[in-house]
């Protein structure tokens, strides 16, 4: 009897970064990375209850603010990509993220002038967004590797784009 795939693993998944100076970014694979949040979304309330209302406050929802989530490793100095991710978060700054999906094993790639708008191939699915990186303090736990969780505020919603090859 043939196994029936019921979904898409978490093992296999790849996170790239571009970041870097606007006019020569980089696109960077964080290799090793233990997990991953986006963050919930929360759209705000805007109070349109009117004064002769007795009973009901009313509202409708206004703006949506993006959730903040983490990038966590397992700290490896060694690990060229763990310290670009902790430098981009020491200096705050604002990174573009793809997080290609284990059903597939295609790679982005980065485009030159003007505008290195970053090509997501169809054959894999992908969650991108952008977010600021907050700068965190590593945990140290009895029996346990070394770990950083660093600080996402997104900036945009977190669009998937399933794969649509097979």
């Amino acid at each position: 009897m043939a196994k029936v795939v019921k979904g898409v693993l978490t093992q296999g998944t790849k996170v790239w970064i571009k970041h870097g100076d606007e006019d020569a970014p980089k696109l960077t694979q964080m290799e090793c990375i233990t997990g991953i949040q986006f963050g919930d979304d929360s759209p705000t309330e805007i109070d349109n209850t009117c004064l002769d209302e007795e009973d009901t406050a009313t509202s409708e929802f206004g703006l949506n603010k993006p959730g903040e989530g983490s990038i966590t490793i397992n700290t490896d100095p060694k690990n060229a990509s763990h310290m670009i991710l902790l430098q981009a978060a020491s200096n705050n700054e604002t990174v573009e993220v793809f997080v290609g999906w284990s059903d597939g094993k295609a790679e982005p790639t980065l485009g030159s002038t003007p505008d290195f708008e970053v090509t997501l191939p169809e054959t894999r699915t992908w969650t991108t967004f952008t977010a600021r990186l907050k700068e965190s303090s590593p945990t140290f736990d009895p029996d346990s590797l070394v770990k950083h969780s660093i600080a996402m505020k997104r900036q945009t919603k977190a669009v998937t784009q399933y794969k649509t090859t097979v």
